[in-house]
């Protein structure tokens, strides 16, 4: 059965609870250095799962620019989230780059607290796997939203916050450091941003200790500004192009 079949569309609501409302997008560019390489979208909806209310929050990447001279990238993220502790029921990938692809499902029982993991490569299923946890686990889009959602004006410079998450069959323990308000300089214009640098475990992607920092936008709507990475081949950054329908501000195209 497909995760998809497993959700019901429900008529939008806005929660009181969350700095985020359903029918909000986000447009990103991605740069390499001083070239555009990509563009990436960002949408959440309201949906029903297993009879729980949820959100359904979806990332969409592609290639741009110089490097789609060379190969396409068409890559798919998402997740069924559930309203009330903003916790993962299912996660999904999409990935198609070049003639690589790609598809994963992964089924998050909080009541028995397993993980279930499908993948299929090539149109050929591997073995499903299961791994077991204790207390709450997030997946990627969990943690973002958890990130929209941080009380920031009642923390200090050097406070750290720390969450458990799964991706990719491996656990990982993340923190993230707070440093402040700055004021950036950003495509959507000059804002006060929360400035926050995520703890990363030992990888073979990210250089040096504080490899990326992030720019929340310092209002009620806690927008993702900009985020700059260090990687071992260079220095990439994500960049907040336009928005709309988010809950408190104004659309910006």
């Amino acid at each position: 059965m497909s995760i998809f079949s497993l959700a019901q569309t429900v008529t939008q609501e806005r929660s009181a609870e969350h700095n985020f409302i359903s029918g909000e997008q986000l447009k990103f560019n991605l740069n390499y250095g001083w070239f555009n390489v990509g563009s990436a979208s960002l949408q959440v909806s309201d949906t029903v799962v297993y009879d729980a209310d949820c959100y359904q929050v979806e990332i969409v990447g592609q290639t741009a620019g110089f490097l789609s001279l060379f190969t396409r990238v068409d890559d798919t993220w998402g997740a069924f989230i559930e309203k009330s502790d903003l916790l993962p029921l299912v996660s999904y990938s999409e990935i198609e780059e070049g003639n690589y692809t790609r598809r994963d499902e992964v089924f998050f029982d909080k009541l028995v607290q397993r993980i279930r993991v499908d993948k299929i490569r090539r149109k050929k299923k591997n073995p499903t796997k299961y791994f077991d946890y204790q207390g709450e686990m997030n997946d990627l889009m969990s943690g973002y939203l958890k990130l929209r959602n941080i009380d920031f004006n009642e923390l200090r410079p050097s406070d750290t916050i720390r969450f458990k998450a799964f991706y990719d069959e491996i656990f990982y323990d993340f923190g993230l450091i707070y440093k402040g308000k700055k004021l950036l300089k950003s495509k959507v214009g000059k804002r006060m941003a929360h400035q926050v640098q995520p703890i990363l475990p030992e990888n073979d992607i990210f250089r040096g200790e504080a490899p990326i920092t992030a720019w929340i936008s310092a209002d009620k709507d806690q927008l993702p500004l900009k985020i700059e990475a260090q990687m071992f081949f260079g220095h990439a950054t994500c960049t907040l192009l336009d928005y709309k329908n988010i809950k408190f501000g104004k659309d910006y195209e």
